[in-house]
């Protein structure tokens, strides 16, 4: 008798998310901002105005002084052109 298909077992499938840590994990939501840890270990604020930019940093430098931010936050450069 042949094995058949259903006696063999599954295929077992990696799930690369599962390996370790997740690729992105949120350390702390400053209403729509997210402040995300990534696998290098990088600290990332995402989303939210100025005001919740402000309001992560200010937290960060009381519960978490390990976060450093690079620059500034992101502002979006207009170009005009004159005719």
């Amino acid at each position: 008798m042949s094995n058949r298909l259903c006696h063999i077992g599954r295929m077992k499938i990696k799930n690369p998310f599962r390996l370790g840590r997740a690729p992105v994990e949120t350390i702390a939501r400053f209403g729509p901002a997210r402040l995300i840890r990534k696998l290098d270990d990088r600290h990332e604020l995402i989303g939210g105005t100025a005001n919740h930019h402000a309001a992560a940093r200010k937290w960060c430098s009381l519960f978490a002084p390990e976060v450093v931010f690079s620059g500034s936050a992101r502002s979006v450069s207009t170009i005009a052109f004159a005719a």
